[in-house]
């Protein structure tokens, strides 16, 4: 007994030195964004892929799990936002360019919540010039743009360790360009990589940040002192999206911690997850798998839920008025023109947008958390009954009712205890928890698919159930009429769907023959891995000049790879 009470002391005292120890934190993150254009016409799509990197050495950071990027005006206002999963450190994303924004010079603003405890300065900045044709108003025109930067970078884009490899240089209209990407060093192969083929034309442009312009920055993690009384912590989304809130009780003698929160996020792939109160009523949910759907529910799992209020937290919010814009001027009748050109084509690319549509990567079904403790009742196997309390006499028997004033509770019998324990089981209807049952009463059992019972004590985070009860119903869709200030259904951002940009070919010539290819962005692939066969070849369009070939990107140890070259697409009719 002495010894094991040596034991115990120790460990105290080691964990009290490492927490005093403990003062000062480093964030060791930034990110960089490569996206395909920096000027844009109304109508086009700006794509991107974002880097989650280290501060310190530009390696892949494994810290935050979700991205930000966001486009300010020169108003200071953000015009859109998009959150973005990270996978293995990297992300992907899109945005089409409305009519709604006017003509001029925005920022593109990429980060992570953990990167927000940095000053303003360190978060990526990238100037996007936008022209919108349709969009006049008294400050501005068609042709006002920021008329700084060229169309040219003069940043060096030769790689010895990375090389394209083309089958020629000068190709004609919708013929097939071989592009190979070749690499003899293994670290350099060992990498991830993001590659754009657009058109270039003499509308003066914003130089694309390269990787390696980036990384030439001298950039350092940023330590925080966690002394500070007014310290304020955003806290990184290090296993997945945080999604927070707090309590507070109508009545002061009600008690705010340590009461149960349940998040549901309904639908094929659902998520149901329980946290508990701390002393002041805050929550935090960490969602680890990527859910697109904004159909989240958020309430409190008690008896006493109705003599509380829930809110959900804002997500932090950045002060945009730091930001820097170039005055505008004019933009030489010149290009007006090339303007004219691009207006037209994106118009003409909308118009068939439907026959050249990207495809939503399927995101992967995943099986229900309890899976595969549950006992399952396919109703279609048995006679279909129309009620709950038919079906639970005749088929699922393991499952009784129970009314407590004027609710409903399901339970499921253990015949391992006797008498039943008092509290009910965890009821489910598509990923939706229930706190009472009523809405099951008056539902139609013939549109449920299937229900799955678990029975003995079951856990959820620190929430314990007697049993586990989960209906599932043919279409995904069950609605609860349940209300109150207990209950929150909040406006959440949600990830952008991971897209399959549209590749157009013409390797049978009457292929789309009759269709118009006005495509100034040629290909765009945010996923380019030298070590596996990442498709990098394309097809030209009915347009021509001069494409630029762009690969950005870094290798596993952080070394920055940008390369570009030139390739000449000249006009068949033309010959």
């Amino acid at each position: 007994m002495d010894r094991l009470k040596h034991i115990i002391l120790l460990f105290v005292l080691i964990n009290t030195q490492l927490s005093s120890a403990q003062q000062t934190i480093a964030i060791d993150e930034t990110v960089f964004v490569h996206t395909n254009a920096t000027t844009l016409v109304s109508g086009e799509t700006l794509l991107y892929k974002i880097y989650c990197l280290k501060s310190s050495d530009k390696t892949p950071s494994n810290i935050s799990k979700v991205a930000y990027v966001e486009l300010v005006d020169d108003s200071k206002k953000s015009v859109f936002k998009t959150k973005i999963s990270l996978e293995n450190a990297v992300g992907q994303g899109d945005y089409f360019i409305p009519t709604t924004l006017k003509t001029g010079s925005y920022k593109l603003i990429g980060y992570t919540n953990w990167m927000l405890n940095k000053p303003f300065s360190e978060l990526f900045q990238l100037n996007i010039n936008i022209v919108n044709p349709y969009k006049v108003d008294e400050k501005t025109s068609a042709l006002n743009i920021l008329a700084n930067g060229s169309n040219t970078s003069s940043e060096n884009s030769a790689n010895e360790n990375i090389t394209f490899k083309l089958n020629k240089k000068i190709f004609t209209n919708r013929e097939f360009v071989d592009l190979k990407i070749q690499s003899l060093n293994n670290s350099f192969r060992d990498g991830t990589y993001s590659l754009s083929v657009r058109k270039l034309d003499n509308i003066p442009t914003q130089n694309q940040i390269s990787a390696v312009k980036f990384s030439s920055a001298v950039s350092y993690p940023i330590v925080i002192d966690l002394q500070k009384q007014d310290q304020k912590i955003i806290l990184p989304e290090l296993r997945g999206e945080i999604i927070s809130g707090k309590i507070t009780a109508k009545n002061n003698s009600d008690k705010i911690e340590n009461l149960s929160i349940g998040l549901s996020i309904p639908g094929k792939s659902f998520a149901f997850e329980v946290v508990k109160t701390d002393r002041d009523g805050n929550f935090i949910f960490n969602v680890s798998k990527t859910f697109f759907t904004s159909n989240i529910i958020i309430q409190i799992i008690d008896e006493k839920a109705n003599n509380y209020d829930v809110v959900i937290n804002n997500a932090p919010e950045i002060d945009y008025s730091q930001i820097s814009f170039e005055k505008d001027s004019k933009l030489s009748y010149t290009f007006k023109e090339s303007l004219l050109e691009r207006s037209i084509s994106s118009q003409i690319e909308n118009a068939y947008y439907h026959k050249k549509v990207d495809n939503i990567e399927k995101a992967p079904t995943s099986d229900a958390f309890y899976y595969p403790l549950a006992k399952e009742y396919i109703l279609d196997d048995y006679t279909r009954f129309k009620t709950l309390k038919e079906t639970i006499t005749e088929v699922v028997v393991e499952v009784y009712s129970k009314q407590k004033d004027d609710k409903i509770y399901l339970h499921v019998n253990d015949p391992s205890i006797f008498p039943q324990l008092p509290e009910s089981a965890l009821v489910l209807v598509d990923g939706l928890y229930l706190e009472n049952q009523n809405d099951l009463l008056t539902y139609n059992m013939k549109n449920v698919y299937k229900i799955e019972i678990i029975v003995g004590r079951y856990y959820v985070g620190a929430k314990s159930f007697n049993g586990l009860i989960s209906f599932t119903t043919f279409d995904k869709d069950f609605k609860s009429t349940q209300t109150g200030s207990f209950i929150a259904k909040p406006t959440i951002l949600r990830p952008q769907p991971k897209k399959i940009y549209n590749k157009v070919k013409y390797e049978n010539t009457v292929d789309n023959e009759r269709i118009p290819d006005f495509r100034n962005q040629l290909f765009w692939n945010p996923d380019v891995q030298l070590n596996q066969d990442s498709e990098t070849s394309f097809y030209t369009s009915d347009l021509s000049g001069t494409f630029e070939i762009r690969l950005e990107g870094f290798t596993k140890s952080g070394i920055p790879v940008s390369i570009k070259e030139n390739i000449e697409i000249q006009n068949t009719s033309a010959n």
